[in-house]
């Protein structure tokens, strides 16, 4: 049996962002997705890989230890507000 792809809203309502906000990542590259018959789709474990490369110390802990299983979310860009208000881009 096939990985069934999600949606941009789909996608949105999984991670707590827009829809808007899931294609903008996806046309930039930030995002794994691909185009069938023009329209974006994403395969849920692509982008639970992905997400887990954004945790703080992914990397070093990618190479030392499993991966356990679930679901975690985290928001690929940072919401910490910088000196002057400025957020991270």
């Amino acid at each position: 049996m096939s990985e069934r792809l999600l949606t941009a809203r789909e996608l949105g309502e999984l991670l707590g962002f827009s829809p808007a906000t899931i294609v903008d990542w996806a046309e930039a590259g930030k995002l794994p997705a691909f185009k069938i018959g023009g329209r974006l789709r994403f395969r849920e474990s692509e982008v639970m890989e992905w997400l887990e490369t954004k945790r703080p110390g992914a990397e070093e802990k990618l190479s030392t230890t499993p991966r356990a299983p679930g679901r975690s979310v985290v928001s690929p860009t940072s919401t910490t507000p910088r000196r002057g208000g400025e957020e991270d881009a």
